[in-house]
């Protein structure tokens, strides 16, 4: 189940988006994300170390957020073994959103429908994708959009 919350955090105001529904977050957070292409996501080695990398990603209606990675690099390794992420978008203009998700291979029956979904919003992949990259999809625990340049700051929580 989907739900928005304020932030507790006394930072963060409590009016405007505060009376937001479900909805009304979710397309927030949307809107946000569709602006973007670069994130950096947080991946833990088996080791249990930390690792991140900047990814290109799109995102669909349902705010599950796709990307694609070559077989050889560490992400892909983690993201085999241990599928919880993290991710962090939009860190330039102090408009923030902060992701945590459940990482996993897009099945063989979604590769076209996912891959022509996300090449037409990151044509800068075609490349990738047909060399063989491997296409992920992250489907969403928690996200937190945080807008700094408000005052107070605002920010808006959705738990699924």
């Amino acid at each position: 189940m989907l739900r928005v919350r304020m932030l507790s955090i006394p930072l963060y105001v409590t009016s405007g988006i505060s009376a937001m529904d479900n909805a009304q977050g979710k397309k927030v957070i949307l809107e946000f994300l569709r602006r973007h292409t670069l994130a950096v996501i947080a991946t833990s080695h088996a080791d249990g170390k930390p690792e991140a990398a900047v990814i290109d990603f799109s995102v669909r209606d349902n705010l599950e957020i796709v990307f694609d990675t070559f077989e050889q690099t560490r992400k892909f390794e983690n993201l085999s073994d241990r599928g919880s992420v993290a991710l962090v978008v939009g860190w330039d203009k102090n408009i923030t959103v902060q992701y945590e998700g459940d990482a996993m291979k897009v099945s063989a029956s979604d590769v076209q429908e996912y891959q022509k979904a996300h090449l037409e919003s990151v044509p800068v992949e075609r490349e990738f994708v047909e060399n063989g990259a491997v296409l992920f999809k992250v489907v969403p625990r928690w996200i937190r959009y945080s807008d700094f340049t408000k005052d107070p700051v605002e920010g808006l929580e959705l738990r699924f």
